[in-house]
């Protein structure tokens, strides 16, 4: 017997009371961590939201006015971030994706599975109020471990088996979050498996101890030379000088665009006044969890490469800006900068010099536009986050209007391996100079071994990547094709998958890598079916600043949907065209 299924109860039937002095003192205590109030808004109202458990007009107000802030300014952030709730909901929120890659390996059918085990449709909340359970169409950063979901704050993963769902079931009818069911080692890390630790010689310097999925102490990091980078920048050269090394080495942003890391930070101006550098953790493009497992096991990896780029553009105050939800990487991070605060290679003095540096971690609360770095400089001045007009660019008016540096994770942590080993070096792994270095590629979709796989860029093609390291096909069925950058590049067809994984290869080939997020496409996948459901990420995920996405993109989605039911017409081909040119 099913429980009979609800909707969550009307916000006004809820009773709502102010919120309690300890959640005012937590939010007046975030206020005071940042150069501006306003930047302590968004994680204010998250505070809030947990306590009351969800964000009423009346609470919205009472969070304003601990920061300072009108509430309608409060107000438009509280409608905007997808993890922000007007109305509440179960005391259990279990959000499955179905979002590609995770819908068709799985997500569709744990989906259809709770349904109708909790005797609920997507969107609404059991009797006992328990559970409220819904669909989700943006990414999570675990598409390597789907099917997939998240309650609360956590992740639910590798939920592949009938066995698994009764677990996950029973788990959420006892008020409990069940532990992640299969090997998490296995489906996190595979690259360290025989068949693919066979299929090349190439030692990882990124992710050097993979399989692991704990985090790497300070003590750890240090002995295995971890620090003697900063050391180095820090007692042997000037600014200007590590900028110049980073340049000569040709590093290229790995964030997706691909711009040389060196040349954007020589753009900042030599002059006097503050500086700052934002790393951009908010990989939310679906098919890309590589900063996810960078931040939870290479934590101070990445502090090393921060403070190393903040002393080379003369910046005293650092943010890594993670999307909200890597909570777990969140806490790893703020764990490992106060242990390297408390060794003195954080605050102030760093390692005995006359450079002071503080690092903020930065949780956002769901919105895919914040991995455009001026919407997230937006995001971090605690507004509408809305990608802004350029010129003027963050390089000379970015965070609070200040010179201002964004960086992607992975950009920022083959830093340190610059400094300590040359530009040479770096330019020597790999068969391209002018594209150099170590290249973590994310694979998941229809593969036997999905995963973050490090080797030199552009060393290996798609189908060296897929068969070799990745092990074929999980389905054993054909490869329709690859989308090489997350669902925002076109579809890499079968016939062109012995292009190289680099810059012009793939552009070669008509498409982009971007951040290197391959989702692989078995020949049984329904494209139009695939292209629907993408469309209806960016329709879910559109800011709306821009007219042609903000009409646009749901006409797209209308018309795609209206195929797939099998209601189309020839016309729609030519529309479908005029209207995404």
């Amino acid at each position: 017997m099913t429980a009979p299924k609800v909707q969550a109860p009307p916000q006004s039937t809820v009773q709502v009371r102010a919120l309690s002095a300890s959640c005012r003192q937590a939010i007046l205590a975030e206020r005071a961590k940042y150069p501006h109030p306003r930047t302590a808004l968004l994680p204010a109202l998250k505070l809030a939201q947990q306590e009351a458990g969800f964000l009423p007009p009346a609470i919205v107000a009472e969070v304003a006015e601990l920061i300072g802030v009108s509430p309608s300014q409060a107000q438009e952030l509280t409608t905007f971030y997808s993890m922000l709730h007007t109305e509440p909901h179960g005391r259990r929120l279990v959000q499955v994706c179905t979002q590609l890659p995770c819908g068709y390996m799985g997500g569709d059918r744990l989906l259809a599975q709770l349904e109708q085990k909790l005797g609920i449709a997507h969107g609404e909340t059991t009797a006992d109020g328990n559970v409220t359970l819904e669909r989700t169409v943006e990414c999570m950063g675990a598409c390597h471990r789907a099917p997939m979901c998240r309650i609360g704050d956590g992740y639910v993963e590798n939920v592949k088996t009938d066995a698994d769902v009764d677990a996950l079931v029973a788990a959420l009818k006892k008020g409990e979050v069940p532990k992640t069911p299969g090997t998490r080692n296995h489906d996190c890390h595979p690259q360290t498996s025989k068949p693919a630790k066979a299929a090349s010689a190439y030692e990882p310097i990124l992710l050097p101890r993979q399989p692991r999925s704990t985090q790497v102490p300070l003590a750890e990091y240090r002995a295995a030379g971890g620090y003697a980078a900063l050391q180095k920048a820090l007692s042997a050269m000037k600014p200007d000088e590590v900028t110049d090394l980073v340049k000569q080495s040709n590093l290229r942003g790995r964030g997706g665009a691909a711009f040389s890391a060196g040349m954007k930070w020589g753009f900042v101006p030599k002059v006097p006044g503050p500086k700052h550098l934002v790393v951009n953790a908010d990989e939310s493009e679906p098919g890309t969890f590589k900063d996810r497992e960078l931040m939870e096991v290479e934590s101070h990896m990445l502090i090393e490469g921060m403070a190393i780029a903040s002393y080379a553009i003369g910046c005293n105050e650092a943010f890594l800006y993670l999307r909200g939800e890597y909570v777990e990487a969140g806490e790893r991070m703020r764990a490992a900068v106060a242990e390297a605060k408390a060794a003195g290679l954080l605050g102030k003095a760093v390692c005995g010099s006359k450079f002071d540096l503080e690092i903020h971690v930065f949780l956002g609360a769901g919105a895919y536009i914040c991995g455009e770095e001026t919407a997230l400089l937006e995001s971090l001045e605690g507004r509408r986050p809305m990608p802004r007009s350029r010129p003027p660019f963050p390089a000379v008016a970015g965070l609070y209007g200040r010179p201002t540096v964004v960086n992607n994770v992975e950009t920022i942590v083959n830093v340190p391996h610059i400094v300590k080993h040359g530009a040479e070096w770096f330019k020597a792994l790999g068969p391209n100079p002018k594209s150099a270095g170590p290249k973590i590629y994310c694979l998941a979709g229809d593969v036997k071994r999905p995963g973050n796989y490090e080797l030199p860029l552009g060393s290996v093609s798609f189908r060296e990547l897929i068969d070799r390291f990745g092990g074929g096909t999980a389905s054993g069925r054909k490869i329709k094709g690859v989308l090489p950058a997350g669902i925002s590049a076109p579809i890499v067809p079968a016939d062109k998958l012995d292009a190289k994984l680099d810059y012009e290869s793939v552009q070669a080939a008509g498409s982009m890598l971007g951040s290197a997020s391959l989702i692989v496409i078995p020949a049984d996948v329904d494209i139009v079916r695939a292209a629907t459901r993408m469309l209806e990420f960016f329709r879910h995920e559109s800011c709306g600043k821009c007219t042609p996405c903000r009409e646009g993109v749901p006409w797209l989605h209308r018309i795609l949907a209206r195929i797939e039911a099998g209601q189309g017409e020839a016309k729609d081909l030519e529309l479908l065209l005029s209207l995404s040119s």
